[in-house]
């Protein structure tokens, strides 16, 4: 009888499914963001884009993205604008857009 290894699969979370798992109420915010973008027509790619986006800067600083202090916030996007590799610094933008977004939603200002 030969025996048989079990196999054990390996699996990798997305930033978000991490975020939702690590940080206290991201799985709350991240269901207000999609429900609001939902009733303003916007794209589940453009929904997908910004959600991740948010969930790499609250995994960096273990908070919600309306819980960073702003001088946080200014450098990490300072060193993504640097860190960029590509002239349309779409990480960057899309980091931006996604903390717009967020800070419209909770009625914050800019």
């Amino acid at each position: 009888m030969e025996n048989e290894k079990s196999k054990v699969q390996k699996r990798t979370f997305t930033a978000v499914e991490q975020a939702c798992h690590e940080i206290n109420g991201f799985r709350e915010f991240y269901e207000q963001i999609e429900e609001k973008m939902v009733l303003s027509g916007q794209t589940r790619s453009t929904l997908s884009n910004y959600i991740r986006k948010l969930a790499h800067l609250s995994l960096k600083f273990g908070k919600l993205p309306q819980q960073i202090p702003e001088k946080d916030i200014n450098g990490y996007l300072a060193s993504l604008a640097r860190g960029s590799k590509t002239p349309s610094l779409s990480i960057f933008k899309h980091t931006i857009y996604g903390l717009r977004y967020c800070y419209h939603m909770l009625g914050m200002n800019e």
